[in-house]
């Protein structure tokens, strides 16, 4: 059975016309080590086998006025290394199994899902304004989407 995030995710690639890069196993074993966690199969997947990664995502939200838009950078393992590791908020809740997989484009807060909760998690913006509380930041946090699959579903790939 196919994932309906990966099946999305390749639907917005050819919706888009454009793709980016898919991350490699080396780059998948050192997030893994690197952050001490074990990336769930379904993310593995969608990370080695769709060109997602370093995309710039582009989410519609007024179909009225094309301006009004989240621009999401989809991180690659490099950046979610970083993200989660050196950086708040995300050092500050990975631990509890959020892992950044995007940042705001402009703004810099980043977009989460917390790898315990499914193979079609809740997307979560983080807010950079709680610092290193990890509870805070995890009581504030904002649900994006329901499922990652329904990010990929509206999203395109900015070329």
């Amino acid at each position: 059975m196919v994932n309906e995030v990966i099946k999305n995710a390749k639907e917005m690639i050819q919706r888009s016309g454009t793709s980016t890069r898919i991350s490699t196993v080396g780059e998948i074993n050192d997030l893994n080590e690197k952050l001490d966690i074990k990336l769930p199969e379904w993310l593995i997947e969608l990370m080695t086998t769709v060109e997602v990664c370093d995309s710039e995502l582009i989410v519609p939200l007024d179909e009225e006025d094309e301006e009004a838009q989240l621009r999401i950078q989809f991180l690659n393992p490099q950046c979610m290394i970083e993200e989660c590791s050196l950086y708040v908020p995300g050092c500050a809740v990975h631990k509890n199994g959020y892992i950044c997989i995007g940042l705001e484009i402009g703004i810099g807060n980043p977009y989460a899902i917390n790898i315990h909760e499914g193979n079609n998690p809740p997307v979560y913006l983080l807010n950079h304004e709680y610092g290193e509380e990890t509870e805070m930041i995890i009581e504030n946090k904002l649900t994006v989407v329901k499922k990652l699959s329904d990010l990929f579903l509206v999203a395109t790939i900015k070329k």
